[in-house]
């Protein structure tokens, strides 16, 4: 084992740190300065002889070695550089002296590990499953970009109405489609209701009603709304209130009954706590639109309870606390900025706060006494404010419950005096509504619009002038909310039947006079026959016998069975089980024509005459 001879290291105190790296790392030739030494510098450069300015080569740049310093931080920890870093411990503001009672705790709130989001289900069968493509997907896709833009340009909405309404509207119109108020709220509403668009072509009509019950009350609610309207002596038009007729009916509708007085008018009688008032408030009720939250009153004044009940309270500390801990505590100055636990530059030190010097002077009582009696005005003179808007709160409060009480009362009071009147004035024996005459062509028209509003049936005009009692009126409309024939086959049976009910009435009035017949007489006649689809060919021929005839000729020539087809009843025959091939017997569904049965029959022939040489040449030999 040798030892390797090591060269000194030359000493050049001109040469920088920055040249020697440059010299190792670049492969380009380093030009320094000129150094009077040269023939030293050509020694070697290795040498574990740390030269004098190898870390600190000259005058250190702060904001460099500061970024350079943040820089690693942030490629090693992620983030900026910890908290404190600067913090100066012997600094009185620092976080480092600031007690834990005086600082606070953090409390670690952790979310929850399953958040309510759906999970992914498969789907059995494709109900409820959203459809993409097709016209009907794309019309609507459509109608709803349209939608869209509408309501951006006319501030308005829109109604879901299709494309060939909104154009047929506006082909009417010669404008763009729009609502016919501004009432948001009762455009909704409405469609709700109805099940149809809000549109000035649409004056609130419902779908119509299937059950008899549903009808019956619709009849009673129209009847008990133009009674109402008639004895107050408004206009018996829904369409001049404000929701057009659509309203919420309350279900004492039904109970109001019609009586008459002692002059012989009519009434109505309303069922106990219900005045005709409340009846045409809930009419004329229509929606608006409320904003979207509204403090009340009562938070108000909980809010402020909670202001006064929690006064800042003075920070304290644990008895155990020792006394320079105590005295390393500084209180932070309202004034100044707080301590931002995040900068990097240190936070200057504040002024130690010195302690004031208390003069040992014997106050006297009368100065103790105003010193108390001028720090309790200024005490309480802090939550005045919030007293008084507290008392104008309540007071406001106050004031809208004691109004409330007062027009509840008034109307009871109207209740119960309307309610008595109405009793003297009803006469013993109940009136019955389908009794009652309706001769009045405006209260018989207002009846007709409010049926056909609410039910979306119509009653025809003969039937409405003939209509002289409101059970006429009933009638009629059961009658037009039956179901109408489909076909024209159906149309003439049931006017028929009406025909036949109607002769047999007025043959035991008049059994001798002589009358023409009618659809009924026509229908049950021996020549007349109503099918619901057109006869076809083979059914005629089968009618009038030249089916038989004709599988008859062909059964002759031995063709068919000779027996058609729709005579051979179903399971006479029996499948037979054949073995090998099975031949299939072809079957004619029409017959031939004169050309083809002849060529058949000279087939035959000429096939009969083969046989018959045969036979005959046979016997010759």
């Amino acid at each position: 084992m040798r030892r390797i001879p090591r060269p000194s290291r030359a000493t050049d105190p001109s040469h920088s740190l920055s040249a020697s790296i440059c010299q190792r790392v670049s492969p380009l030739p380093y030009r320094g300065p000129a150094s009077p030494c040269a023939h030293i510098r050509a020694a070697a450069a290795f040498s574990t002889t740390s030269p004098n300015c190898f870390l600190l080569p000259g005058k250190q740049d702060k904001k460099k070695h500061q970024q350079f310093v943040r820089r690693w931080q942030k490629r090693l920890l992620g983030d900026s550089e910890p908290i404190g870093a600067h913090v100066d411990p012997y600094d009185p503001t620092s976080p480092v002296r600031i007690a834990p009672e005086e600082q606070g705790e953090y409390v670690e709130v952790l979310d929850d590990e399953g958040p309510d989001f759906p999970h992914y289900k498969p789907s059995e069968n494709i109900s409820g499953l959203e459809r993409v493509g097709g016209e009907e997907w794309l019309k609507q896709k459509v109608e709803k970009d349209m939608a869209v833009e509408f309501e951006k340009l006319t501030l308005r909405t829109y109604t879901p109405l299709t494309l060939e309404m909104a154009d047929e509207i506006e082909e009417l119109t010669g404008t763009p489609y729009t609502l016919k108020d501004e009432n948001l709220m009762m455009a909704q509403t409405v469609h709700e209701k109805t099940k149809r668009p809000y549109t000035a072509y649409n004056f609130g009509l419902h779908t119509k009603v299937t059950r008899p019950n549903d009808l019956r009350s619709r009849f009673t609610q129209a009847i008990a709304e133009i009674y109402a309207m008639k004895q107050t002596g408004l206009e018996m038009d829904f369409s001049k209130f404000a929701n057009r007729g659509i309203y919420d009916a309350p279900r004492w509708v039904k109970d109001i009954k019609l009586v008459k007085t002692d002059s012989g008018d009519l009434a109505l009688a309303f069922p106990q706590h219900k005045s005709l008032e409340q009846l045409l408030e809930t009419m004329q009720n229509a929606p608006t639109w409320e904003p979207a939250f509204e403090e009340s009153d009562e938070l108000l004044v909980d809010e402020a309870e909670d202001i006064i009940a929690t006064e800042e309270q003075p920070p304290t500390m644990y008895p155990d606390t020792p006394a320079h801990k105590r005295a390393a505590v500084v209180k932070m100055d309202d004034e100044k900025k707080p301590f931002d636990f995040m900068s990097n530059r240190p936070v200057p030190r504040s002024k130690p706060v010195e302690k004031p010097v208390v003069e040992d002077v014997t106050p006297t009582t009368t100065s103790t006494s105003t010193s108390t009696s001028a720090e309790l005005p200024a005490q309480k003179s802090e939550p005045q404010p919030v007293r008084e808007s507290q008392s104008k709160t309540q007071h406001s409060i106050l004031e809208d419950k004691a109004q409330r009480l007062a027009e509840d009362f008034a109307a009871l009071r109207r209740s119960v005096q309307q309610a008595r009147a109405s009793g003297s004035a009803v006469k013993p024996e109940e009136t019955k509504w389908r009794q009652i005459q309706v001769a009045d062509v405006d209260l018989k028209f207002a009846l007709y619009k409010r049926l056909y509003q609410l039910t979306g049936y119509r009653i025809s005009d003969p039937d409405l002038t003939s209509a002289n009692t409101l059970g006429d009126l009933y009638n009629s409309l059961c009658l037009a909310a039956k179901p109408q024939p489909t076909s024209l086959f159906s149309a003439i049976h049931v006017e028929g039947q009406k025909a036949r009910e109607k002769a047999k009435r007025e043959a035991a009035s008049a059994a001798e006079k002589k009358r023409k017949a009618d659809l009924g007489d026509l229908i049950n006649l021996g020549n007349v026959e109503l099918r619901r689809v057109k006869a076809t060919k083979p059914e005629k021929r089968s009618k009038i016998g030249l089916d038989k005839v004709v599988h008859y000729a062909l059964w002759e020539r031995g063709l068919g069975t000779g027996m058609p087809p729709r005579s051979v009843k179903k399971g006479k025959r029996k499948a037979h089980a054949m073995v090998g091939l099975s031949r299939k017997r072809a079957e004619f569904s029409k017959p031939l024509s004169s050309k083809g049965a002849d060529f058949l029959a000279k087939k035959t022939r000429m096939w009969r005459e083969g046989r018959e040489s045969m036979t005959q040449s046979s016997s010759a030999v």
